[in-house]
């Protein structure tokens, strides 16, 4: 295989574990790059997020707080098998890095993620959509809008309420009706305005 073959096989590994990373941590692009192999507790099934990379220079998160992204098994499963390439997974190590071990700009991510839809014939997705999905497919599996948040890394709780679309309302009404205390199943009885009982003509 040559060094070309080599380099392209690193970049569509590291790209295609990239998305996966992104889609089930909620990181925003700088933070993803900015995340090194010390900030991945195996352990405590969690990721450390404290710094973001644009333009090669690392400063804080959009937030400026640090926070803990609980580290779904589909994550922890991407790392895993980054983790096991031959160079590169120190801890001080970047786990998203060039064939020199190097920070990537986020334009490399974008330009590797185009190639790969365009080659599936997918339509245009902007990399900012997988933490859109992240949000949406918590909030719809019942995730509780403060867990939500604070993987997210938002400052405002109103930020993460707009996720709450992604809840059927009918499910929302469900868990209204726990939290009252009822058992009621909202499809054992109608709920069209015709199906109301009408008192008695006097």
């Amino acid at each position: 295989m040559s060094d070309r073959d080599e380099l392209e096989r690193f970049e569509d590994h590291r790209d295609s574990e990239a998305v996966r990373v992104a889609a089930y941590s909620g990181l925003r692009l700088g933070e993803l790059l900015a995340l090194r192999w010390r900030d991945v507790d195996w352990t405590g099934s969690a990721l450390t997020i404290s710094r973001s990379l644009s333009s090669g220079v690392e400063g804080t998160t959009k937030t400026g707080h640090v926070r803990r992204v609980p580290m779904a098994d589909q994550a922890a499963a991407a790392l895993d098998r980054l983790s096991q390439r031959q160079d590169f997974v120190s801890p001080d190590d970047y786990v998203f890095c060039n064939a020199f071990g190097r920070p990537l700009d986020g334009s490399a991510l974008r330009r590797g993620d185009k190639r790969a839809r365009d080659a599936a014939g997918l339509r245009p997705l902007p990399w900012h959509d997988l933490r859109h999905t992240f949000g949406s497919l918590l909030v719809a599996g019942g995730v509780g809008l403060v867990s939500v948040k604070d993987a997210m890394g938002h400052s405002q709780l109103t930020t993460t309420s707009r996720y709450l679309h992604a809840r059927p309302a009918i499910e929302r009404a469900a868990a209204f009706t726990a939290a009252f205390g009822g058992s009621a199943n909202a499809a054992s009885y109608p709920r069209g305005r015709n199906s109301i009982e009408q008192p008695d003509e006097p």
